[in-house]
Parts: C-alpha cells; structure tokens; sequence
C-alpha cells in the first residue's frame, strides 16, 4: 500500500533531495514497500522449499527463485529509501556531504539494478506460466490481467533506463500487479492441505 503514496519518479533513477525534503512521509512510505518486499521474499522462498507441483516444471523454480532474491535487493533498496536517503536529506546532507549522500544514491542504483529485474523477470514467468497452464486455476481474464499489468510494470526502469522518461508513471503499475500477487498467493494457500 505504501506505493500508492510515492512520489511520481522525476526523471532517472536517482533520488532527488527535492523530492524526499518535501514528502514527509518518505520514510514510512518505503517502510511500508519494503515490509511488502519481505512478506514477497518469504512467500517465495516458502514455494521453493515446500516442494509440491508449484516450482515445476524448472521454468517455475527459476521464477519464484529470482523472484525471491530479487526482492532481497529490492527490500534493500526501500530500507536505505526509508531509513537513510530521508534521513541525510533531512540533515542537509545533500548540500553539506554530497559525496556521502551520492556513494548512497549509488547503492539504491546498484540494489535496484540487480533487484527490480530479476523480481519482474520472476512474476513475468509466473503470470506467463498462469495464462498458459493455469497453475492455480484462475480464471483465464484475471490470468490475462495479471500478465499485462506485470508487462506494464517494467515501463518505470525502461523508461528510466533509456531516458523514455514518459513511460515511469507505469510505476503504479506495480500496485495491481502486487495485489494480483497477493491473490495469486491466496489461491496458492487455499489448496494447501496439512
């Protein structure tokens, strides 16, 4: 849900000072995502190890595994957000320490590149697996749902990435691709059995 209150990004992936000084709420904000992140982490990780029919055939393994450690980076990148790029803003370190402040910056591109990816790369082949053999048995218009909004999803690092700066509103795409997630994960404990 904190997602819902972030920021329009503004051009890049960098943070900028101007941004974080006038959202007050940026810590609790990405607080908020990165509790999410953990949540995704060890539903993943969960799948993994449970064993059963969910991480096969190998393409299915592959995704819940980047999907889990992508969200280990990413988890990362919403705590260093939350807990250090608000609190050195706050602090004038923009302006005061820039190597400091920038040496972080750095560290949120670094997590980002390698989280975002591999976690998109992860729900990509879950949603893709669902549309195509329905896994959990959703019906086939969510399924088709849930892949476009994971496809729509890629467009904020895109346009990050390639100066399509246009293209990084789709970060709220995020949201229904989450939920769509979520409830991928409730069908999943819904025919769990002890």
């Amino acid at each position: 849900m904190g997602l819902l209150f972030h920021p329009v990004p503004a051009g890049g992936f960098e943070e900028r000072a101007s941004v974080l000084a006038n959202t007050p709420w940026w810590g609790p904000i990405h607080i908020a995502i990165a509790a999410g992140f953990v949540l995704c982490v060890l539903g993943s990780l969960l799948l993994l190890v449970a064993g059963g029919d969910l991480p096969h055939p190998w393409p299915a393994a592959l995704s819940w595994g980047a999907m889990a450690v992508g969200m280990m980076f990413f988890t990362g990148v919403a705590l260093i957000n939350g807990w250090v790029m608000h609190y050195l803003t706050a602090h004038g370190a923009p302006t005061s320490v820039p190597l400091l402040y920038d040496a972080f910056n750095r560290l949120l591109l670094g997590y980002g590149w390698l989280g975002n990816p591999l976690f998109l790369a992860g729900l990509t082949g879950i949603a893709i697996l669902e549309v195509r053999h329905r896994v959990v048995r959703m019906p086939p218009a969510l399924s088709w749902t849930g892949l476009v909004v994971v496809l729509l999803s890629w467009g904020r690092g895109i346009g990050s990435a390639t100066g399509l700066y246009f293209l990084e509103p789709l970060i709220f795409a995020n949201v229904p691709a989450f939920l769509w997630l979520a409830f991928y994960g409730w069908r999943v404990a819904r025919g769990v059995t002890l």
